[in-house]
């Protein structure tokens, strides 16, 4: 429990008024003055207390044994509680800081003591760190403005006080000393505001103050004085490191005001520092030997201050380009912008300093002059000629900006100056950045690709540089940029999450709250991102970024369109409309918000709006034709038009539509369809829909942003009664004489328990009518079996084939004029794609269950045996297509579950029927970290290595920033197992192999 206060504040702070206002308000209290002219000793200590004592009236001294306890005594005889008052307490010995630091800690009850000194020595100074003694420095003794204003008032009168108070209190730093010379001369001149003019542009009144407090001072001290008063911050280590051992505490000593700031570093007010600096400028050798002290303490800013200071600015500039991104981002802004303007052109020429600069304009939101500083220092790259990576690094910077406005050249001039980088250097790192932000523009997904590969590779090469703030700052493009055009918005979400309670500034963190929620809402999430655009707005709103509340109405824009709710749309639309401003990830995001606003506009009706934002879109058409076109297929689509479903294939087709949003391009073709009275064509719409879906982890992604759409093709679907029940049945199911086709995993026919068998052209001619759906007409039939064959050489093989079909299956095949028919019988494949068909009319819960009943059906692949008919080629990958989707919707419902045994069993099925893909693995694998399964996480990993290694596929960079992350301090935190050979083991303890190699890659998958 703290008994005791200490004070400590140098001179003209008023800390002996202080204390006597604080003795005359206890009433009992002792209070003791000591003298600054010698040393105390305990002895002086005690007779000053007892002498005191005895001045106080009606206060007697008990007899005790040993001076502490006389005076512990003394305090506590007196009914009410007792304070001591000790002044001028840096006179005192180490020995009587002690003996008094113990009187106010010793006993069940220790008495109340307050300490005051320019500098408390250290036993009293320990006090507030053992928790006994709060403690007020000079920082708490300043007055504030409004106390300024109100000692105004009383020495000079209101109005006067009023006007005059604000610029005096700026001049004094609230130094209480100087305030009232200042205040009580100017109440002896009949203009008080002339008078304050000459004081304010002559300021000698410092200049006498501190002549009074170093009045004692020797004059070497005197003259280092005025050197550590040019010095933006000083403490004790940096005093000493210049040669000058205790001179900080003689200052302090002597009354100068330093004020004691954080991390022990002190400061004088920036008018008296001015005032001392013009008696003796600084030193440049002074300055020299201080900047490296500066710097090595992590006062970057003020060492560089210090040169400039020193007339040495292009030192300075040379300083500040040493540092790290992340350094200028722990750095104050403003504070660094106004440095840069004192450097003038030995910043103006250092092409490093100028992209610290640029960094620091985007730390504080002013995009517009980030680019134009990153300009200048392309222009002065290009002037010196320089082919430096320093020159490499500049250019690529440049190229980023250009690649945000969507420059068509600029992914040919990455590319190039990718060839000639070296490997592992900054310039290749910031290559790669700008190699992913060139690409990220592209929606097709081998470029998508790519570019998560390349921005991958920067990330991971920027952490073996040491630049932390690059690796957060390529993450965010990653998930900004390209994880949500690939419909990662999960996976993006939870990485800006992660960054932003890592950031190093205040706008990466709203950044990250912004694009976290947008993310959330394109993912059809409706309460978490309205609560993370709230902090965010919070945030921007603390940093005075206006254009932020834009961004967050154009993502409640989203989620109100997600919802259906009209009124909500419009709302949020006025007010993004309003206050859009810069735009957060590049120019374009301009075009991107109008036509995501007319697409939730026609989403929930009001077309007026939306043919309105879709016409503004057009006129910008020539920055991103193929958004403004897609989003007119939406809009057309909506409406029923046949030629927006067939711009939306085509767009498919052609890979000019965004992973993100082929299922959208799906379900709406669907919803045309299904307009023209063709079912069946929109229940397949709806089941590529829903695969495409599941494909991004988000199964559900129909119901949350279409939900309308998604109904009225799922109440359109036929389905059979038996289809929703089960599998179909078992051996028992042939008998008496019912024909049963099999063509999952294999072909065979038969009827009842015998085994049909047929051969060449017959078997052919069933397979065919399974695939036709059973019924198939004559002329398609040649076509199928004699491709290229006159007509009426094909209708008389045709004849003799039906001969043998009959020979060898009796009437499962019957002709009707010019149509074949398969006979009443039980097809796997029709059994199989009626479960698929119902998972695609089912929601939630009963969708997961019915794709587990599907996947049981699935015997295998579609008549693998067929591997050189085209037909059969083309059905079986749409059948494998159609059961990753539906493992796609079970693998996510098992991870959500923490059903991890599941999770693995279906992997094991996708990895089979896709020995390509890592996007699963890499979701099992993340998921498994999670929930701390260390070892099957590294067996999964070094499975999906390996392979990639056998099938000569490039492996994702993800996989090595798990070798280099999560999977390597498990291993570490676990005991890392035997020893490994080097040579063929990664940093994870994973095998190394020719397509997974620590070092950066230019591979791209």
């Amino acid at each position: 429990m703290r008994h005791s206060v200490l004070i400590e504040a140098g001179g003209g702070f008023g800390k002996s008024v202080l204390i006597r206002q604080v003795g005359a308000s206890t009433g009992n209290s002792i209070e003791v003055s000591l003298p600054r002219d010698h040393p105390v000793t305990i002895d002086e200590l005690t007779s000053s207390i007892f002498d005191a004592a005895d001045q106080t009236p009606d206060r007697a001294c008990p007899p005790a044994n040993g001076t502490a306890r006389r005076i512990g005594a003394l305090l506590a005889a007196s009914p009410e509680p007792s304070l001591l008052v000790v002044d001028n307490a840096e006179a005192l010995t180490d020995e009587a800081a002690a003996w008094l630091a113990d009187l106010a800690q010793d006993g069940p009850q220790p008495p109340r003591i307050l300490v005051s000194g320019r500098l408390l020595p250290a036993p009293l100074a320990a006090m507030e760190f053992q928790g006994t003694a709060a403690r007020f420095n000079t920082q708490d003794l300043r007055l504030t403005q409004h106390e300024a204003e109100a000692l105004a008032r009383l020495e000079i009168g209101d109005e006067d006080g009023a006007r005059l108070a604000a610029t005096l209190h700026d001049l004094s730093g609230g130094w209480v000393a100087l305030l009232l010379v200042m205040l009580r001369r100017l109440a002896r001149t009949p203009d008080r505001i002339a008078a304050a003019t000459v004081l304010l542009r002559h300021p000698g009144l410092i200049r006498q103050l501190m002549d009074h407090y170093a009045a004692d001072l020797d004059p070497s001290d005197r003259y280092l004085l005025t050197q550590v008063a040019a010095f933006p911050m000083v403490n004790d280590r940096l005093v000493e490191g210049l040669g000058h051992p205790g001179l900080l505490r003689r200052l302090i000593r002597a009354g100068i005001p330093f004020a004691v700031g954080a991390n022990g570093w002190s400061r004088l007010c920036s008018e008296s520092r001015e005032s001392l600096a013009a008696l003796a400028p600084l030193d440049p050798a002074i300055a020299q030997r201080a900047a490296p002290l500066l710097m090595s303490q992590g006062a970057e800013l003020a060492a560089a201050s210090l040169l400039a200071d020193s007339g040495d600015p292009e030192q300075a500039a040379t300083l500040v380009a040493k540092l790290p991104t992340s350094r200028i981002n722990q750095l104050d802004p403003v504070e660094f912008i106004h440095l840069m303007a004192r450097l003038g052109p030995a910043a103006e020429a250092a092409p490093q300093v100028l992209l610290h600069l640029a960094r620091t304009h985007r730390n504080l939101g002013q995009l517009a002059e980030e680019r134009e500083v990153i300009g200048r220092a392309l222009r002065i790259v290009r002037e010196q000629d320089a082919d430096d990576d320093l020159a490499t690094e500049v250019e690529s910077e440049w190229l980023i900006q250009r690649a945000l406005v969507r420059e068509p050249d600029v992914l040919a001039h990455v590319e190039r100056l990718l060839e000639g980088a070296a490997e592992g250097t900054r310039a290749q790192a910031s290559l790669l950045e700008a190699l992913g932000v060139a690409l990220s523009d592209r929606p097709d997904e081998p470029s998508l690709r790519r570019a998560e590969n390349a921005m991958r590779q920067a990330a991971i090469m920027w952490g073996e540089l040491g630049e932390p703030a690059r690796v957060a700052a390529v993450q965010r493009a990653l998930a900004t940029h390209v994880l949500s055009v690939l419909g990662k918005t999960g996976e993006g979400a939870m990485l800006l999450r992660r960054l932003g309670t890592t950031s190093d500034t205040q706008f990466d963190r709203m950044l990250c709250l912004v694009m976290e929620a947008r993310l959330l809402a394109l993912s059809g999430e409706a309460d978490r991102p309205l609560a993370i655009l709230d902090d965010g707005i919070r945030l921007a709103e603390l940093l005075g970024i206006d254009w932020v509340t834009g961004h967050a109405a154009w993502t409640r824009l989203i989620v109100a369109a997600n919802d259906h709710d009209t009124a909500g749309v419009l709302e949020h639309l006025a007010r993004a409309e309003a206050h859009l401003g810069q735009l957060m990830n590049h120019d374009g995001g301009g075009l991107l918000f109008l036509c995501e606003a007319a697409d939730a506009c026609a989403v929930v009706g009001a077309d007026g709006p939306a043919a309105r934002l879709l016409a503004t879109a057009r006129e910008h058409r020539i920055e991103d034709s193929l958004t403004v076109a897609l989003t007119e297929a939406f809009i057309d689509a909506r409406r029923g038009d046949p030629a927006a479903a067939d711009v939306l294939q085509r767009m498919l087709k052609d890979g000019e539509i965004a992973p993100c949003l082929r299922w959208k391009a799906e379900l709406l073709t669907g919803y045309v369809r299904h307009a023209a009275g063709d079912i069946d064509a929109a229940d397949q719409c709806l089941l590529l829909a829903l695969d495409r879906a599941a494909s991004l982890g988000h199964p559900d992604l129909l119901d949350r942003r279409e939900r309308r759409v998604a109904g009225v093709l799922r109440s359109a679907i036929r389905l059979p009664s038996a289809a929703v029940d089960g599998p179909p049945a078992g051996d028992g199911a042939g008998e008496g004489g019912c024909y049963e086709v099999r063509v999952l995993g294999g072909f065979e026919v038969r009827k009842g328990n015998t085994v049909l068998h047929g051969t060449g052209r017959v078997s052919q001619l069933v397979k065919h009518l399974v695939l036709a759906n059973g019924s198939v007409r004559v002329e398609t039939m040649v076509e199928a079996l004699w491709p290229g064959e006159m007509p009426g050489v094909g209708q008389r093989r045709l004849k003799n084939v039906l001969t043998r079909v009959r020979a060898a299956y009796g009437s499962l095949v019957s002709r009707t004029g010019q149509l074949l028919s398969l006979s009443s019988c039980k097809v796997d494949l029709h059994a199989f794609e009626d479960l698929a068909r119902a998972v695609a009319a089912a929601q939630d819960d009963e969708r997961v269950a019915r794709a587990r009943i599907a996947l049981t059906a699935f015997g295998g692949p579609l008549l693998p045996d067929d591997l050189y008919d085209d037909a059969i080629t083309q059905r079986r990958e749409v059948m494998r297509r159609r059961v990753l989707g539906l493992i796609d919707v079970v693998l996510t419902a098992a991870i959500d579950a923490d059903a991890m045994d599941e999770a693995m069993a279906r992997l094991e099925a996708a990895m089979d029927l896709d020995p390509y893909d890592q996007e699963r693995p890499l979701r099992v694998t993340r998921a498994l970290i999670a929930r701390q399964r260390y070892l099957e996480a590294g067996d999964l990993a070094v499975r999906v290595i390996a392979a990639a290694g056998e099938l000569g596929l490039p492996l994702a960079v993800e996989w090595n920033e798990l070798s280099l992350g999560s999977l390597s301090e498990s291993r570490v935190r676990q005991g890392g197992g035997g020893r490994r050979d080097p040579h063929t083991m990664t940093r994870a303890g994973l095998p190394a192999t020719d397509a997974c190699r620590p070092a950066a890659r230019r591979n791209q998958r």
